[in-house]
């Protein structure tokens, strides 16, 4: 027993020694080069999906179960390997024969460094469902806050965006007649309460068919170590607002008798600790 304590506590020893060598060294993994994307699920008609990378393991965000009006990540992007990439949309099921049902297939490339949105959009029942590849090119508004649109499917619709909602008084459109899978560019405007409200184009008879209070955000709290999360009222706020349509009845879409519409925060303000 003592012969075999001494040489546990010498090899401990030896151990220790190792390690106090390279105390001073740091290693990393090299992914390689990194572009950041995010999933939008607008498709209609149908139930919830599993969206994969297939060709590789390393540097592909996945989400399972990502229904109609859905989105993955709810705010920001996840990190996925550069290069040529290769996703499929499964059907998400219990039943193992429904999972090998896909409904989208598609390659492309991911620039290094670069922000993109890929939206399934339109509807799988009459094949007129496909992925964009939105290349998400936004920059720092500074003391504002950066707004774009982007319609999924709901008509062709003109957009409000003033400090209150209901029926208070239209101001110029702030994105006019945007179509069906288009996105506006981004525009800076004041940081402050606001409410988007959409009309089918040419019409402003009111109820609007959306009308929908942007998220305010909320102030970093430094003596919490709370960051800020972006939102109209924090300058320097980054955001989308999908426009949804309705979900096609008797589909196994999840159930929305309306058009909608959700914000995305693209870039939370500076947090300044």
């Amino acid at each position: 027993m003592t012969s075999l304590k001494a040489i546990a506590v010498a090899g401990l020893a030896a151990l220790a020694a190792a390690c106090s060598s390279d105390a001073s060294k740091v290693f990393t993994a090299d992914n390689g080069p990194i572009a950041y994307v995010r999933f939008v699920n607008a498709v209609p008609d149908s139930g919830a999906g599993d969206w994969r990378f297939i060709d590789q393991v390393e540097g592909s965000p996945t989400a399972f179960g990502l229904a109609f009006r859905s989105m993955f990540p709810g705010s920001g992007y996840q990190l996925a390997a550069a290069g040529s990439r290769h996703l499929r949309v499964f059907q998400t099921s219990t039943d193992i024969q429904q999972t090998q049902v896909v409904w989208f297939d598609t390659t492309f490339t991911l620039q290094a460094g670069t922000h993109y949105t890929l939206l399934a959009a339109g509807n799988l029942r009459d094949k007129t469902a496909k992925m964009y590849i939105l290349t998400d090119d936004f920059t720092d508004p500074g003391s504002q806050v950066a707004l774009r649109v982007i319609n999924t499917g709901a008509g062709v619709v003109d957009v409000y965006a003033s400090p209150t909602g209901g029926t208070s008084t239209l101001p110029t459109p702030f994105a006019a007649a945007v179509a069906n899978f288009t996105a506006t560019k981004w525009v800076s405007m004041a940081a402050g309460a606001a409410s988007l409200r959409a009309f089918a184009t040419g019409s402003t008879t009111f109820p609007a068919m959306i009308d929908v209070a942007a998220p305010a955000g909320l102030a970093a709290d430094r003596a919490n170590n709370l960051t800020a999360v972006g939102g109209v009222t924090q300058g320097g706020s980054v955001l989308t607002a999908f426009i949804f349509p309705r979900s096609v009845a008797g589909s196994k879409a999840t159930s929305f008798t309306s058009a909608g519409i959700l914000f995305i925060v693209d870039r939370n303000p500076p947090s300044g600790f």
